[in-house]
């Protein structure tokens, strides 16, 4: 009795080989052709032998175990999203390839994650003949890095959205919507709370609902792009904005006071004009402040005269390009905010180079402490 398998191989051995006579006796024995079809009527025909030999594989009814044990009687392999993933990330490469490495390393990373899962799964399913017990090794194998993982993403969205979210809305809702957000969340969790009994789906189900709303509203916020944000000033001597005039933002609300600072360099205060170092471990009110080069030193501002004033810190001048062939310089200046009577400025400095030696040095290469409006408050500065 023939199998099934051995009728469609005996039929494909047969059309093969009448189809080749077929070739041979139209195309006047054409080599190339003939030998195609010659070699394709005996594959057919060493097909046709191997099943006879196997039965199609059958399985003789009399053999239990053979019937339990055979491929036929395992269960299907279950579906599997990993391809798809796979396919995603494989399709994101171009793309990263055009627009930046950002994108093709995320790629990399979905195509890598894709690999992996879908190999453990496949895996797993073959482990043993038990559903149960096959999934539970894969999720031995793959919970401790998905969980963490998917966390950390999930979260990652979370806050991007807030963040894009707070962006686009004004300055004073902001507070509002954080409110709100907050308002909802606990009473959600009330509600939880005061039922004794919650169907896991509809706490499942609302979460998700939550979720997917926030992060719908930070992609839209972000497409949408964030509110105008005015730049905030500070002073500065590229933008004209260290000297007498003190009536501009970075000055408007300047703070009166300071935390106490630890490792001053000195306390510079003006008052009646003229301006005195106070330096910690030296009696009296140094001529000249010493400052190292090459490292941050910590010097506070006070005023103690009537008016808003500020303190300028003239490090001498520095080469803009040193390869150029005509050497250009420019002034190497700082300051702080201007501040009120009694109000108090931080200031970090860090002189590059030594200061000249000697009276005799040109006045606008000295190293200063001075105050803009008040010429007589000025005080030198040494660095070795």
């Amino acid at each position: 009795m023939f199998t099934t398998g051995s009728k469609l191989f005996i039929g494909a051995t047969t059309l093969s080989f009448f189809g080749t006579i077929a070739y041979a006796a139209t195309q006047d024995g054409g080599p190339l052709g003939t030998l195609g079809l010659v070699s394709v009527t005996i594959v057919f025909a060493f097909l046709t032998g191997i099943n006879f030999w196997v039965r199609d594989s059958n399985v003789s009814a009399m053999d239990t175990a053979a019937i339990e044990s055979s491929p036929a009687a395992h269960a299907a392999p279950a579906r599997s999203m990993w391809p798809l993933i796979g396919g995603l990330g494989i399709a994101i490469v171009p793309v990263g390839l055009v627009v930046g490495k950002a994108i093709t390393w995320l790629a990399v990373i979905v195509m890598m994650i894709a690999m992996v899962e879908w190999m453990v799964q496949s895996w797993s399913e073959g482990a043993s003949s038990d559903a149960a017990y096959n999934m539970g090794i894969r999720r031995r194998i793959l919970h401790p890095m998905e969980l963490p993982v998917l966390g950390a993403v999930g979260l990652g969205l979370i806050i991007f959205s807030f963040s894009r979210i707070m962006l686009r809305l004004p300055a004073a809702g902001g507070a509002i919507a954080f409110g709100g957000i907050a308002v909802g969340v606990m009473l959600f969790g009330s509600l939880i709370a005061a039922k004794r009994a919650v169907a896991r789906s509809l706490v499942v189900a609302l979460c998700t609902i939550g979720a997917v709303g926030v992060v719908g509203a930070g992609v839209a916020s972000a497409v949408a792009g964030s509110r105008h944000i005015d730049k905030h000033e500070l002073p500065s001597f590229e933008e004209g904005t260290c000297g007498t005039d003190t009536a501009g933002e970075s000055d408007e609300h300047s703070s009166r006071a300071i935390a106490a600072k630890s490792n001053l360099a000195a306390t510079i205060i003006l008052e009646n004009g003229t301006l005195r170092a106070e330096v910690i471990g030296i009696n009296g009110n140094p001529e000249r402040v010493t400052l190292p080069r090459s490292a941050n030193s910590f010097v506070r501002f006070k005023n103690l005269d009537d008016g808003k004033y500020r303190l300028v810190v003239n490090l001498g001048k520095e080469v803009v390009d040193p390869a150029a062939t005509t050497l250009t310089y420019r002034e190497v200046n700082e300051c702080t905010q201007a501040i009120d009577q009694g109000g108090d400025q931080f200031i970090i400095v860090k002189p590059a180079t030594p200061s000249p030696v000697g009276a005799t040095a040109p006045e606008d290469e000295r190293y200063t402490f001075s105050v803009p409006g008040v010429d007589s408050a000025v005080l030198g500065i040494v660095v070795p």
